[in-house]
């Protein structure tokens, strides 16, 4: 076997792919590292792009790691450890000192709301029923790596931002349901494709000058957020949490 096949066959190894993966997710640190110096130095366009790799690298690694195993094959590293230290970094720290750098929140408030965030977010990410049998959430997750671009770039008043924050933050101690855009079947070409369709609107509303924010752009950034919420009410209160309650039931008594 020549050098090269050589090299090729170490890569396809399963302990090199399950790796690979491992760093992918750790890269994310990098990314909220960078997104905490942009938002320090005052450049809100550079640290919702390291928020949007973070996420990018979020929401391939978990497929990855499913498909090759990686639990099995790279047993040392604990990926679902690993993915909580990031996204405490990239879902809330950023996002929550972005509230606060760019004055999202009433004057006076922000270090008290901020706070109160982080440590609603803090609770969160140790529950041990963060997620349904059938993978919704429990609670907000912790997204404000979504919510805070979003309000930021549709230039939300101040206080519509606080009710908005608090609200998702009283429900992380709660049974509401968020949809998991990767995990949960039910609806999920829509749910990935809204999700997807949201990135490329900020990043897209990102990029125009600060005065020129398209209609287009601005509709799609209230309505995949208000896709996401409404599928939240279904699965919580409507057909799909008497869907699941059935499923538990038979599952229970088989």
């Amino acid at each position: 076997m020549s050098n090269l096949g050589a090299a090729a066959a170490a890569v396809r190894h399963p302990i090199a792919k399950g790796w690979f993966v491992h760093c992918v997710t750790a890269s994310g640190a990098i990314c909220g590292m960078l997104g905490i110096i942009a938002v320090s130095d005052k450049q809100p366009r550079a640290a919702v792009l390291w928020l949007a790799v973070a996420m990018v690298l979020d929401g391939v690694d978990g497929p990855a790691a499913r498909v090759w195993c990686v639990r099995d094959h790279v047993p040392r590293i604990d990926g679902y450890t690993l993915d909580l230290i990031v996204d405490f970094v990239t879902c809330i720290v950023v996002p929550v000192i972005f509230l606060h750098q760019f004055h999202m929140l009433p004057h006076g408030a922000s270090l008290y709301i901020g706070a109160f965030l982080l440590f609603m977010s803090a609770l969160w990410m140790s529950r041990t029923d963060q997620m349904t049998p059938d993978h919704w959430f429990n609670g907000f997750p912790c997204e404000w790596n979504m919510i805070v671009p979003t309000l930021y770039l549709l230039r939300a008043n101040p206080w519509f931002t606080t009710v908005a924050c608090i609200a998702l933050a009283l429900t992380q101690l709660t049974n509401w349901k968020f949809v998991h855009p990767m995990q949960v079947r039910r609806f999920r070409p829509l749910t990935v494709s809204v999700t997807v369709i949201w990135l490329g609107s900020v990043l897209w509303m990102t990029a125009e000058s600060p005065g020129d924010k398209p209609a287009v752009g601005t509709a799609l950034l209230i309505a995949c957020p208000l896709y996401i919420v409404g599928i939240g009410v279904w699965r919580s209160v409507g057909h799909g949490a008497l869907q699941a309650a059935a499923a538990e039931s038979n599952l229970t008594v088989a």
